[in-house]
């Protein structure tokens, strides 16, 4: 029998399901098959030739202000006016919408970016734009979602809970489920049979073992502490979102696990 390795059987699955995949587009009605496949990362949807797209208009502080008015009409009610993605209503979506400051995003290059704005992601709340953001404003926000972490440091927004010494477990796993989806984590990992094959399951992850410090570091540094991990460095999360996103993993303890107490 002829065994794959893992990484060629990851290459040959993500290229079968980008294929199927492909033109998946946000503004037509959802097949089967699309439903079925769409808990997996939002990367697997975008076609490959997109990932080869490179952004024709020239970088300028002209550009990336009219990128930013073109952000504020189409893309700030939901991801805010900073990216972080606090805003009430991308919050209140199922998923929540992302943050566009997070490492998932930063991953994903020029074309990949256009191709998602222009086309949509289905059963994620984004939208395609096509039909009212033009291609060459399109590489106008690109340029201006470049800027958005740097941005986003300087005019912080607080969220409505910022977790400290004195927040509850109760408090601060609500709020890392919140990060977790936030963040995109679930479209690489499963959680109680929702989200992606990329990664680890994560339903059981209280289970593992694993010590509030290691997952910390794994946050930080995944390939120092999984070997060929390609999972993105965390690092731009402040300590205090690390830790809610600690506590709500550690309690996941399968489907019917009780919610912590509400003692810290």
């Amino acid at each position: 029998m002829i065994r794959c390795s893992r990484p060629r059987f990851l290459a040959a699955f993500i290229f079968l399901a980008s294929l199927l995949l492909a033109g998946c587009t946000a503004d037509k009605k959802p097949s089967q098959l699309e439903e079925t496949l769409a808990t997996f990362a939002k990367d697997v949807a975008i076609p490959l030739q997109a990932t080869s797209q490179e952004n024709p208009v020239p970088l300028s502080e002209e550009v990336i202000g009219e990128g930013q008015a073109i952000y504020g009409q189409a893309c700030s009610l939901c991801h805010g006016a900073n990216g972080r993605a606090q805003a009430e209503l991308g919050m209140a979506l199922y998923p929540p919408a992302i943050d566009l400051t997070s490492p998932h995003v930063l991953s994903w290059n020029d074309g990949e970016l256009f191709w998602i704005i222009q086309n949509g992601i289905r059963l994620t709340g984004m939208p395609a734009w096509r039909r009212t953001i033009s291609p060459e404003d399109t590489w106008k926000l690109v340029h201006f979602l470049r800027q958005l972490p740097n941005q986003a440091e300087e005019n912080a927004v607080p969220p409505e809970f910022i977790p400290d010494e004195n927040s509850t477990a109760r408090e601060l796993m609500a709020y890392g489920e919140l990060l977790y989806r936030q963040q995109g984590c679930f479209m690489c990992h499963q959680l109680n049979g929702e989200g992606g094959t990329i990664g680890p399951d994560l339903t059981l992850q209280g289970d593992r073992g694993r010590t509030d410090e290691w997952l910390l570091g794994h946050f930080k540094e995944p390939a120092e502490y999984t070997k060929g991990s390609m999972m993105p460095s965390y690092r731009n999360m402040t300590e205090e979102q690390l830790l809610s996103l600690v506590v709500f993993l550690q309690n996941q303890t399968g489907a019917s696990a009780a919610p912590p107490s509400s003692s810290p």
